[in-house]
C-alpha cells in the first residue's frame, strides 16, 4: 500500500497547477472587468456631452421658431413685414432660411426664391402636413431644399390662433454642410479620433452623420455587428442603449440617448481596438500560462500512466464491456493495494448489476421503465396501496378497428397492430409517460407520476398531436404492405387520482384509479378519427399555448350539467406540433341512398325503426336523413339496402357529429369510422360523377 500511496503523493502537484491557472483566469477576468467599466464610464460622458451640444445647438433655433409662433401680430403682419421679421431672426441663426406658410397657400420666407416652382404649394410639403398633425415640433430628415438648391433639414411648428384654429405653420432650414462643420467641432470628435456622431430619428433615419455617406440613409441599411444592435435597441423602445462590440474586424463602443425634444436620437460610435489591446495582451499571458501548466500536467500523468497503466487499462476495458451489458468476465485481481481493493469491488458491482439488469429487462416488458425504477430504488416500491396525485390521463383508440379486421388473416392482423402500437408507445415514452395499459388497440397512459411533473398537462396534449401527426407515416407503411389505413381518436384529461400498486401480494399492477380515468375514457369515445379532445380542466392549464379547431358542448353519462370539450389541433412553443386540417365537405347526390341505421352500444347492436337516407357523402363524413333524432356521439351502423348498390360488401360504422331539424325529419351528419373498401370504392365513383 506504501508504494501505491507514494505513486499518488505526485498528484499533489496538481492543486498547486489549478491553483495557478484559477489565480490567472481570475486575475484576467477582473482585470477585464475594471477596464471595461472605465472605458464605458468614459465614453458615457463623451455620448452625453454629445447630447447637450446637440440640444444646446438645436434650441436656439427652435426658440425662435417657439417666439415666432406665440406671437400674435406673426398673423397680423403684411407680406413684406413678416419677410423682414423673419430677415431680422435668421441673422442671428446659422439657418438658410425661416418660413411661415398659411392654410390659404401663401409663403412668406426669408430668402428669396428663384429655383421655387411658380404653382408651389406649401400645404402640400412634409414639413406642414407633419407639423399640422402635431402639436410638438416636427423634424424633416436630410432633403432637398426648393428655397435655397441645397441639401438641408427641416424644422417646423403649426402657428394656433386664440380661437384653437390653425392659423399657418412657422419653420427654418439648416443646411446639411452647416450640420456637419458644427458636428467637426464636437469636443467627443476631438478626443476621441476616428469616432463617428449621428443625429437620427426614432423610426431609425439618420438626419446627419459624421460619417457623410450615412447621412439621409437609414440605420437598416448597414448590417454591421453595431448598426444590427442600435437597430435592435431602437425596435425595443430603448431611450438609451450602450454597448462594446465587434464590427468590421475592430471592437467599437456604440451608444445613443434620445433628446429632450422632438423624439430625436444622438449616437456615437467609438473605436476601442488600441483601448483594449492591453486587455488582449493580459488575455494571450493568461493562456500561454494555462498551456504551460496543461503541458507539465501532462508530462506528470504520462509518467504515471506508465506505472498503473496495467491494472487502469483493464478496468477501462471492462467498463466497455459493462456500457454493452457484457457482464461475462471477471478482472483477476493483480495486486494486494488500493488498485487490488478497486479491482475486486468493481467486480462485485459488475455483478450487481448484472443481477440489477436482468431484474430489470424482464420486468420491463410488463411495466413502463419509470415503474421498473421505483420498484427497483425504493425500500417500499412493491408495497401495496398509493397516494392521491393530481396527473393528466390519456386514452386513444383506434377508430373502426374490429370491423375492419374481421375478416383479416390473424397474423396481418398482428402485424398491422404491432406496427401502430410500436410507433404510438415510442412517442409516449419520448414524452415521460408511463403506458399503464394496452388493451388491443386502445392505450391508457398518464403523465405527472411516479415522477412529479409541473407541465404534464401540456406534455398529455402534445403527445396526444405527435402521435395523431405520426399517423400519416405509419398509414403510408400500411398502404406499401396493402394494409387498411388507421384513424385513432385521443381523449386528454386532467385530475387528481390514486397513482400506485394495486392488486394483492401474488399479482400486482401499479396503475391509476379514480373518476378522472373514467371521465378520460368517455372523452376518448367521443372523439371522431384524426382528433384530440382535451377537458376543461386540461384546457385550463394549457389554454395560453394550444390552438383550438372547435368547442363541443354536450353531457355525459354520470355527470351533472354540461360538459365543454375542446377540439385540439395545435400547440405552441417549446413543442410547436400542429396538426393540418384536411378539407372534406360532402358532396349533395341528384339520387340519395336508402340505408338502414342501427344504435350501436358496445357490443348491443339496436336497429332504428323508419327509413332514412344518404344524401350527401364525402372521403371521410357523410349527412342523412331520418325521422328519427339520433343523439350527438353516438356510434351506429349504416346497410346500404338498394339492389343497386354493393349492399353486401358489408356495413358501415359511423359516429353522429351533429343533428339538426329539417322540417319533420333530421339531417345528421357523420363521420365514418370504417367504410368497407368496395362501399368506399362505389362512393368515389358517385362522387367522381358529381
Amino acid at each position: 500500500m506504501k508504494k501505491l500511496r507514494t505513486k499518488f503523493v505526485v498528484f499533489i502537484l496538481l492543486p498547486v497547477l489549478g491553483t495557478l491557472v484559477l489565480a490567472g483566469v481570475v486575475s484576467f477576468l477582473v482585470s477585464r472587468s475594471i477596464l471595461i467599466q472605465v472605458m464605458i464610464h468614459a465614453y458615457t460622458i463623451g455620448l452625453r456631452q454629445a447630447v447637450d451640444q446637440v440640444e444646446q445647438g438645436a434650441w436656439r433655433g427652435l426658440q425662435s421658431l417657439l417666439i415666432l409662433v406665440g406671437l400674435e401680430r406673426t398673423l397680423t403682419l403684411s407680406d413684406a413685414e413678416l419677410r423682414d421679421l423673419l430677415n431680422e431672426i435668421r441673422k442671428e441663426l446659422p439657418i438658410d432660411a425661416l418660413f411661415v406658410a398659411f392654410p390659404d397657400g401663401r409663403f412668406i420666407a426669408s430668402v428669396d426664391r428663384p429655383g421655387m416652382p411658380e404653382k408651389f404649394d406649401p400645404r402640400r410639403q412634409p414639413w406642414y402636413e407633419q407639423a399640422v398633425r402635431s402639436d410638438e415640433p416636427v423634424v424633416i430628415p436630410l432633403g432637398w431644399s426648393k428655397l435655397s438648391g441645397r441639401m438641408v433639414v427641416s424644422v417646423s411648428r403649426k402657428i394656433v390662433g386664440p380661437d384653437g384654429n390653425l392659423k399657418g405653420v412657422a419653420g427654418y432650414e439648416i443646411p446639411l454642410e452647416t450640420i456637419h462643420e458644427r458636428m467637426s467641432r464636437m469636443k467627443l470628435l476631438e478626443e476621441f479620433p476616428g469616432a463617428h456622431v449621428s443625429l437620427f430619428t426614432g423610426d431609425g433615419q439618420y438626419i446627419v452623420h459624421s460619417n457623410r455617406e450615412k447621412s439621409g440613409r437609414r440605420i437598416s441599411d448597414s448590417h454591421d455587428d453595431l448598426q444590427i444592435r442600435i437597430r435592435q435597441a431602437l425596435e425595443q423602445g430603448e431611450s438609451s442603449w450602450h454597448s462594446i462590440g465587434e464590427s468590421g474586424g475592430r471592437y467599437w463602443f456604440g451608444g445613443f440617448e434620445q433628446t429632450s425634444f422632438s423624439g430625436l436620437y444622438v449616437a456615437v460610435e467609438i473605436p476601442i481596438t488600441e483601448a483594449i489591446g492591453p486587455l488582449i495582451m493580459l488575455g494571450v499571458a493568461s493562456a500561454l500560462v494555462v498551456l504551460i501548466a496543461v503541458l507539465l500536467l501532462s508530462v506528470m500523468l504520462s509518467i504515471m500512466a506508465k506505472k498503473i497503466a496495467k491494472p487502469v487499462n483493464m478496468l477501462a476495458a471492462a467498463s466497455r464491456r459493462l456500457t454493452r451489458g457484457d457482464y461475462s468476465e471477471k478482472l483477476p485481481v493483480v495486486s494486494r493495494d488500493e488498485l487490488g481493493s478497486l479491482i475486486e469491488a468493481f467486480n462485485k458491482m459488475a455483478e450487481g448489476l448484472r443481477q440489477r439488469d436482468f431484474i430489470r429487462d424482464t420486468f420491463g416488458r410488463y411495466v413502463t421503465q419509470e415503474v421498473v425504477d421505483r420498484l427497483l430504488e425504493s425500500d417500499d416500491g412493491l408495497a401495496l396501496g398509493g397516494k392521491i396525485t393530481e396527473i393528466s390521463i390519456l386514452m386513444s383508440d383506434l377508430r373502426g378497428f374490429t370491423a375492419q379486421t374481421a375478416n383479416m388473416n390473424p397474423e396481418k392482423v398482428l402485424s398491422l397492430l404491432n406496427r401502430y402500437l410500436g410507433g404510438m408507445v415510442e412517442i409516449l415514452l419520448d414524452h415521460q409517460a408511463v403506458v399503464d395499459e394496452i388493451i388491443g388497440d386502445g392505450i391508457l397512459a398518464f403523465f405527472g407520476a411516479p415522477a412529479a411533473m409541473q407541465d404534464h398537462a401540456a406534455r398529455a396534449v402534445a403527445c396526444a398531436l405527435k402521435m395523431q401527426a405520426a399517423m400519416d407515416s405509419i398509414n403510408g407503411e400500411n398502404k406499401a404492405d396493402g394494409l387498411p389505413r388507421l384513424e385513432m381518436g385521443i381523449g386528454v384529461n386532467t385530475g387528481t387520482v390514486v397513482v400506485g400498486n394495486i392488486g394483492s401480494e401474488r399479482r400486482t399492477k401499479y396503475g391509476i384509479v379514480g373518476t378522472e380515468v373514467n371521465l378520460a375514457g368517455r372523452i376518448e369515445s367521443y372523439t371522431v378519427g384524426g382528433q384530440v379532445l382535451v377537458s376543461e380542466s386540461t384546457f385550463q392549464r394549457v389554454r395560453g399555448i394550444v390552438e383550438v379547431r372547435d368547442v363541443i358542448q354536450t353531457e355525459m353519462k354520470g355527470l351533472q350539467g354540461p360538459v365543454r370539450l375542446y377540439d385540439v389541433n395545435g400547440i405552441g412553443a417549446p413543442y410547436n406540433i400542429h396538426i393540418e386540417d384536411r378539407p372534406d365537405e360532402p358532396t349533395p347526390l341528384e339520387k340519395p341512398i336508402p340505408v338502414r341505421i342501427s344504435r350501436v352500444f358496445g357490443t348491443v347492436i339496436t336497429p332504428i325503426q323508419g327509413y332514412a337516407y344518404v344524401t350527401q357523402v364525402s372521403e371521410r363524413s357523410a349527412v342523412i336523413l331520418t325521422r328519427e333524432e339520433l343523439p350527438q356521439r353516438s356510434e351506429i351502423r349504416l346497410g346500404l339496402l338498394d339492389d343497386s348498390y354493393p349492399s353486401r360488401a358489408g356495413d358501415v360504422f359511423a359516429k353522429v357529429i351533429s343533428t339538426r331539424a329539417a322540417g319533420d325529419e333530421y339531417e345528421t351528419t357523420i363521420r365514418f369510422a370504417f367504410v368497407p373498401p368496395e362501399i368506399r370504392r362505389f362512393f368515389r365513383q358517385v362522387l367522381a360523377l358529381h
